[in-house]
């Protein structure tokens, strides 16, 4: 084996020195055995010159250099590897969170449409002798033509026009213009629905509560004490949220929210 690899580096230096017509002497390299290797160049190539074991020596010295070269390039090949791959797995995830986030956008407008179609006032109705108690079905109806038509205003900024940030101001302002008006929870709960959207969990909680501990009879109470519960579960929260679902179940049973809560109680 060590005399076909001398013959083949052998026929290489040939070669080299066939190339070269008048060879001028432009280095002189000292090699491992001692002697003198002299490197010659014509029109741009260069060649060894001196015996035959020098020219063995150097090309093999050459070509180790370029193995090794080689192998320190192999290495950083695989080192860029590793680094594309990572990062192809954190865009991965990346792009596995932005689908879930959508998918939960998709799920709380769904259920923003269906709260508000159930949540449609009545037309009026007649109005009751002095005394007699208003009917629970006409309590958020106004009769003040403006109040309604602020109210339908922000609704339709998010069902129709899909303006959630014009929509948040929207309510704010309708709240603090009709503080006394019927539709002040389902405003809470709106501004806590798209607060939570927006990421804000801390004032979405606080609308929320609102609804919850302020406004006792309202429809919403129980959607937004789900609400709170899966605010706390997300904030790692455990008793806190169990105690939200709690609630929910005892005292709202047979309800769309009491089936929610039982399904995240249970995964506590």
């Amino acid at each position: 084996m060590n005399v076909m690899y001398r013959q083949a580096a052998i026929l290489m230096a040939v070669l080299f020195a066939v190339t070269v017509d008048a060879a001028a002497p432009v280095s002189d390299l000292s090699g491992s055995s001692g002697g003198n290797v002299v490197l010659s160049g014509n029109n741009g190539a260069i060649v060894p010159t001196g015996s035959l074991e020098e020219r063995v020596a150097l090309l093999e010295r050459t070509f180790n250099a370029r193995l090794r070269l080689q192998a320190e390039l192999q290495q950083q090949v695989d080192s860029l590897q590793g680094e594309v791959s990572e990062l192809r797995g954190q865009l991965e995830q990346q792009t596995y969170q932005m689908e879930q986030s959508q998918e939960r956008q998709r799920q709380l407008y769904q259920e923003l449409d269906k709260v508000t179609r159930s949540q449609q006032p009545p037309p009026p109705s007649i109005t009751p002798p002095s005394g007699a108690a208003t009917p629970a079905a006409a309590a958020n109806y106004s009769s003040n033509q403006d109040e309604n038509q602020a109210y339908d205003a922000a609704v339709n900024m998010v069902l129709k026009d899909k303006a959630y940030d014009k929509a948040i101001p929207a309510f704010e302002r309708f709240i603090t213009q009709y503080p006394n008006s019927g539709y002040v929870p389902n405003a809470h709960y709106w501004l806590g629905q798209l607060l939570f959207n927006k990421g804000d969990r801390v004032s979405a909680a606080a609308q929320f509560s609102t609804v919850a501990n302020k406004y006792s009879n309202s429809p919403k109470r129980a959607d937004a004490l789900f609400k709170l519960g899966m605010l706390s579960q997300l904030d790692g929260k455990t008793a806190e949220a169990k105690s939200f679902y709690e609630q929910v179940i005892k005292g709202y049973p047979n309800t769309s929210p009491a089936q929610l809560a039982k399904q995240s109680l249970s995964k506590l």
